[in-house]
């Protein structure tokens, strides 16, 4: 009954002392997340930037048709390489966000797993759950 009790207080202490470690984890999927925005808002500012550039040279290579046909051609062009960066931007903004997510879950991830094996621990080694079974 005694190794019981010790093993059970030691159990209560283990999940009482989770805390700071759990702040930890919760700061460090903060940070990971903090720093994904600040990547992908970098690649959106670099994208747009881009994007501006390619549609001032395309309104210029319009301006600049000596027909109505070349305009269109150019205006076409332009559409499709637009829409297919677009869809590249954000299959990538996928992709970073998705690492980032992952990456940002893992401490607390192992928290919970570490809490679950606390509980367990706890549960098998509790005197009185052990009495009623």
């Amino acid at each position: 009954m005694k190794n019981g009790l010790e093993q059970a207080a030691k159990g209560y202490e283990r999940i009482a002392g989770f805390g700071k470690e759990n702040m930890e984890a919760y700061m460090k999927a903060a940070t990971t997340l903090t720093k994904a925005f600040e990547q992908m808002n970098g690649e959106v500012m670099s994208f747009s930037k881009q994007h501006m550039e390619d549609s001032m040279s395309a309104f210029k290579a319009v301006l600049g048709a000596r027909s109505l046909q070349e305009a269109w051609e150019v205006q076409s062009d332009f559409a499709k390489t637009a829409l297919d960066s677009y869809i590249s931007q954000a299959s990538k903004l996928n992709e970073m966000w998705l690492t980032s997510a992952k990456q940002a879950a893992e401490p607390l991830n192992a928290r919970f797993a570490e809490l679950a094996e606390a509980a367990q621990n706890l549960r098998t080694s509790n005197p009185w759950s052990q009495a009623a079974e």
